[in-house]
């Protein structure tokens, strides 16, 4: 595959079950790269789960995604919403026109949610019609009524995301997530998905938790546990017994994957490994050796992680670098 559109093209026939044989050998070439493959995994379980949606509206697959598809082109060009993929990986760079889907006017049951957003790699941004920017990691949910904006703002999470919230004293915005509520009327923040707790880090102005918010009333419920932190505090709100400690964090570090771009200056190995871990939602072990050796000074914007550790190795001759079993990458010499 030489070209973005041509990887976009194969991965949506492949999903569709439509390659010509010639398609096919260009597209179990690209597949068996590691990276790639866990990719069209994930592209996959999206793709399955937007057409489970609207099966009761009985479309077959081509109407399924001839719908998602002039959703999304219909919300571009109306800037309802604008999309920058930012690539952990160049497999994510070349679908990142994919990494969204859309199931707004797919109705299957009353209770789905009028607006719906999943990012299957990368990181994407969606702006909000209130001009609230919201940033997705690799497998978050995003989801609103189409009312969003009107009378409330209140979105549902699940995944990973970093919040820019346009200020609105007249209409707080509130997220659910995992059985939390999280109300704002304008900060920057990361919330995090975990498997037994819900992690808030505050980068600006000032949150409520609220434990136990299910529905929209919750968040007035005064016999709901509510707590309130600052700029600086990291919150984690566990699932079991609804408890929120609160405690001194740093919010800067861990949103930065939600940034435009990262920048080193004569920073050694250890320090740049650990925040390309943060940027890249992939963990990066440096051998001890190594670790404070090298002094590194470079910019990082949309390059894969795979280009950028390539670069390493060759400022650093002698170097090398592979993935684990794990899915975490060793640099050493």
């Amino acid at each position: 595959m030489k070209d973005n559109q041509s990887a976009s093209d194969l991965i949506i026939k492949s999903l569709k079950n439509s390659l010509s044989d010639t398609e096919k050998e260009a597209f179990a070439e690209w597949v068996t790269v590691p990276e790639n493959g866990r990719l069209y995994r994930k592209a996959s379980a999206v793709w399955k789960d937007a057409v489970e949606k609207a099966s009761s509206a009985c479309p077959d697959d081509n109407k399924a995604w001839r719908k998602t598809s002039s959703l999304i082109d219909a919300m571009s060009r109306r800037r309802y919403r604008r999309i920058v993929a930012v690539a952990a990986s160049i497999a994510a760079v070349l679908i990142s026109g994919f990494s969204i889907y859309v199931v707004s006017d797919l109705k299957h049951e009353k209770t789905t949610a009028d607006i719906s957003f999943s990012n299957i790699a990368g990181k994407t941004v969606i702006s909000l019609p209130d001009g609230s920017e919201v940033w997705l990691r690799s497998g978050a949910k995003l989801s609103s009524g189409k009312d969003f904006g009107k009378r409330t703002r209140t979105v549902n999470l699940s995944g990973e995301a970093f919040f820019d919230v346009a200020k609105d004293p007249s209409k707080p915005f509130r997220i659910n997530i995992s059985g939390l509520g999280i109300e704002v009327l304008g900060t920057s923040f990361g919330v995090k998905d975990c498997s037994d707790s819900v992690m808030v880090n505050l980068v600006e102005g000032t949150v409520r938790i609220v434990s136990g918010c299910i529905k929209e009333a919750d968040f007035s419920d005064p016999e709901k546990v509510s707590r309130v932190i600052v700029s600086g505090e990291t919150a984690c709100c566990y699932k079991s017994g609804g408890g929120i400690s609160i405690a001194k964090g740093d919010p800067e570090y861990q949103s930065l994957w939600a940034r435009n771009r990262i920048s080193f200056k004569n920073d050694d190995m250890e320090t740049v490994c650990g925040r390309l871990s943060v940027w890249y939602g992939t963990v990066i072990h440096v051998s001890e050796d190594i670790g404070s050796k090298a002094k590194l000074t470079f910019t990082v914007t949309d390059e894969s992680l795979d280009k950028i550790l390539s670069l390493i190795c060759k400022a650093s001759p002698g170097l090398r670098y592979r993935y684990m079993e794990d899915g975490s990458v060793l640099i050493e010499d």
